[in-house]
């Protein structure tokens, strides 16, 4: 590839950075090209990683590539660029963000996964499948009630379930959850990168949110409630004990990534069906196959289209010197479309053999908590959407997106319901 057209490629890739809303609509044809050049390409700093092959390597090796992404390179540039107090915030953040499972590695990564996975036990996640249901059934109802001649929004059903299931879990009280969402969405808004422009805002939310949740702990140390997970945490023993703001970020997580990605994936999964009618039809004929459909619809939407790690050491990646201290950029996004891991990648095939070696979760020691109870947030949702409004259509071929290009979301999503065929299964 000639030096002017990795120019243009790079100047593509900054535009999506900057969550630019015309590259935002649709990243794929830079993902595509970005693959096309390299399996691996520097921008600035970062080196992204655009091949599965490479993208699986990377997230394998957790000795070589550190998931405490709020060193390296990346973090170095914006920290230069920014005021004192800028910094100062910054640097609030990134020590209460250390603290989130999702960030830290080696033996505090293991300790704090394994008081985290007490939230997501199988016998836990198949218990809330009844539940999920009924939520899902009402919100749907509501969307029905609510539609103008025909035309409802299902963004707000994409975001109000998996806060409802999560919040649910907690005991988190239904008078909250928009709060908390508001909260999740101002966090969200700041992990698209070391901005300043969301970095304070970041900072005050996530002070609301440790006050709202050390509020929330006080309470059930005092007045346990039955089946209270809030409660199974604070009973930890031995080294498994959370310190106050340990257990003030393993809630934070919990309740914001509970909920952000699966908003994603249901409401850009629902748009994606309908934009493949075939594909609609296929599940609306068959709803029971839903679990294997959301298997392909997390290859294909993405719901976080990359992520960062920091080399660690000096590595090399497909041949590239990567220098230790390097922020890398893995992306999901072009991993889960690149031809050499999947046949037609660009088609969605709800019956696809080799769907289910998607990345959307990650691998490793670092793969995703919560991924259970994500599929079958999906599989409840989608099965459910195709059982009782197999007419629904797309009303605009025109959409929004949220200003974040790494957990890409819909600001809304306008549809004609058609007949309602009826309540729960």
């Amino acid at each position: 590839m000639s030096a002017a057209a990795l120019s243009d490629l790079d100047d593509r890739l900054g535009t999506l950075l900057a969550s630019e809303p015309e590259a935002m609509a649709d990243p794929y044809p830079l993902y595509a090209d970005l693959r096309e050049a390299g399996p691996t390409h520097r921008h600035g700093s970062i080196v992204f990683v655009t091949r599965f092959r490479e993208a699986k390597a990377v997230f394998l090796d957790h000795r070589r590539y550190s998931n405490h992404t709020t060193r390296g390179s990346r973090t170095e540039e914006a920290l230069a660029r920014m005021a004192a107090e800028e910094r100062e915030a910054f640097h609030a953040v990134s020590d209460f963000e250390a603290m989130y499972v999702s960030r830290s590695d080696g033996a505090q990564h293991e300790r704090l996964r394994r008081i985290g996975h007490r939230a997501f036990t199988p016998r836990r996640i198949a218990a809330l499948r009844d539940r999920l249901q009924q939520y899902t059934d009402d919100l749907l109802g509501q969307a029905r009630d609510e539609a103008v001649g025909g035309i409802a929004d299902l963004m707000p059903f994409a975001y109000r379930l998996p806060l409802m299931a999560i919040a649910d879990m907690l005991e988190v009280p239904a008078a909250d959850r928009e709060t908390i969402h508001r909260w999740s969405g101002i966090i969200g808004e700041n992990r698209r990168g070391v901005d300043p422009r969301t970095l304070l805002p970041a900072l005050r939310a996530i002070e609301e949110f440790g006050a709202y949740i050390r509020e929330m702990v006080a309470e059930r140390r005092t007045a346990p409630r039955e089946s209270d997970l809030v409660r199974l945490l604070l009973d930890a023993e031995g080294e498994d004990v959370l310190t106050e703001d340990e257990l003030t970020a393993m809630f934070v997580v919990l309740l914001f990534a509970g909920h952000e990605t699966t908003t994603n994936l249901l409401g850009t999964g629902i748009r994606d069906l309908l934009a493949h009618p075939d594909q609609w039809r296929r599940l609306c004929d068959d709803p029971g196959s839903a679990e294997e459909a959301v298997e392909e619809l997390l290859r294909f939407v993405n719901p976080t289209q990359w992520a960062w790690r920091v080399a660690g050491e000096d590595v090399e990646i497909a041949g590239l010197p990567v220098d230790a201290g390097t922020t890398v950029g893995v992306m999901i996004g072009a991993a889960n479309r690149d031809p050499r891991a999947f046949d037609r990648p660009d088609e969605l095939d709800l019956a696809r053999a080799e769907a289910r070696k998607h990345l959307a979760f990650g691998l490793g020691v670092h793969f995703c908590l919560g991924n259970a109870l994500a599929r079958l947030e999906g599989e409840v949702a989608f099965g459910t959407i195709a059982r009782r409004f197999p007419e629904l259509k797309l009303a605009t071929d025109t959409f929004g997106w949220r200003g974040n290009a790494m957990f890409r979301s819909l600001t809304a999503l306008p549809v004609r319901l058609g007949r309602d065929r009826g309540g729960a299964a």
